[in-house]
């Protein structure tokens, strides 16, 4: 008996000793008992310090008026507490600095008297960690904040003196009509249009400003109806252009259904613009699941994108084509890009040995994580 006894407290022994955390047993009284070495690293006294001092001289000042009452009550019913257990806790070092710990408790009996194993481990780095993301996400509110200010005066303070200028100018042109040269009537038009561009300019900066801060919640959200909607949109643009559009059958995810919709729209959109003139335009829409995510694609053949380019033109205002070629701001695609990061999805444009462009974006599969 007293063999297996010493095989025992030998196993004991060992496991106190190469446990990566520190380990402490305590009586029913919060007298310190046992100690393992780690605890010498972690709170600066050396284990014949610990053993046979009070566990109190570990708490924390502010928290030893509590501490009796705590440990009191949980010695009259010790049930496993694990690890984390929601709690914020320190240890006091013997040099008086606190380090973040967790702590671990379990019950047990020895020589029929109760005790109760405490294993603690250090935090620390976790736990700067934790205050640096803190710090991440209250710069992120404030820079959100700061953009939906910035939106704000985008939407009034800055359209407020174009409309004044487009005003004038047209007032200018209906009042002295007759009267002005051809080479005159021409400069209005041209600040006519200036204007228009920029108001127009502002009105695309204002919504891609505004996708993080006026995000709404994540719903269940039909891409096949959505793709159905914006090609009744859309229908005249498709009349015009005698497109056919493939519709295949499209997955339910989760997402913010005007956000998504103004992705399809800007896809489709952009599918028709850049039609070629030599052969009649075909789009596909279609979805794919590849482990935990769908893949969707729009494809076309149009006049495709040069390699070189399938970056590029992901970012805020690039054109790869003239004004008067093709209208627009270039920032159709960096909405759909943004909005796609949004969703936790990646957008990219795939390689084609044939003519037209591939779209590819990826969306979460409905529950294969939290939105």
């Amino acid at each position: 008996m007293r063999q297996n006894d010493s095989y025992s407290a030998s196993i004991f022994n060992s496991l106190m000793e190469s446990a990566p955390d520190g380990i402490l047993v305590c009586d029913a009284d919060g007298r310190i008992m046992l100690a393992s070495k780690q605890c010498t690293d972690l709170l600066g006294y050396e284990v014949s310090e610990l053993v046979g001092a009070s566990i109190d001289m570990l708490v924390p000042e502010s928290g030893r008026p509590k501490h009796a009452e705590l440990r009191s009550s949980y010695m009259k019913l010790p049930r496993p507490r694990p690890m984390g257990a929601g709690l914020n806790l320190s240890a006091r070092r013997k040099n008086g600095s606190s380090v973040p710990v967790e702590i671990s408790l379990s019950g047990t009996e020895v020589d029929g008297s109760k005790c109760v194993i405490a294993i603690i481990r250090d935090v620390s780095d976790r736990r700067r960690l934790e205050i640096d993301l803190q710090r991440l996400v209250a710069e992120l509110k404030r820079s959100n904040e700061e953009l939906e200010q910035f939106a704000y005066i985008a939407s009034h303070d800055l359209q407020e003196p174009l409309r004044v200028v487009s005003g004038y100018t047209q007032l200018l042109k209906r009042r002295y009509a007759g009267q002005l040269d051809d080479e005159a009537q021409e400069y209005i038009d041209f600040s006519v249009e200036g204007v228009k561009r920029m108001q127009a300019l502002i009105n695309d900066l204002l919504a891609y400003a505004r996708l993080s801060t006026r995000g709404r919640e994540f719903k269940p959200t039909d891409l096949g109806q959505l793709a159905k909607q914006t090609i009744l949109y859309l229908s005249p643009v498709i009349e015009e252009a005698k497109a056919h559009i493939e519709l295949d059958a499209l997955p339910i995810v989760m997402g913010d259904q005007s956000q998504l919709s103004q992705v399809l729209q800007n896809l489709l959109s952009n599918a028709l613009k850049f039609r070629s003139p030599e052969r009649p335009i075909v789009i596909k829409i279609s979805a794919a699941r590849r482990g935990d995510e769908w893949v969707i694609q729009v494809a076309d053949n149009g006049i495709g994108i040069a390699p070189e380019y399938r970056e590029r033109i992901f970012v805020a205002f690039q054109r790869l084509h003239t004004r008067d070629l093709y209208p627009g701001n270039g920032i159709g695609l960096a909405i759909c890009k943004k909005v796609i990061e949004r969703h936790h999805g990646r957008i990219w444009v795939e390689p084609v040995s044939t003519q037209g462009t591939v779209f590819c974006f990826t969306l979460p599969v409905a529950g294969s994580q939290d939105s």
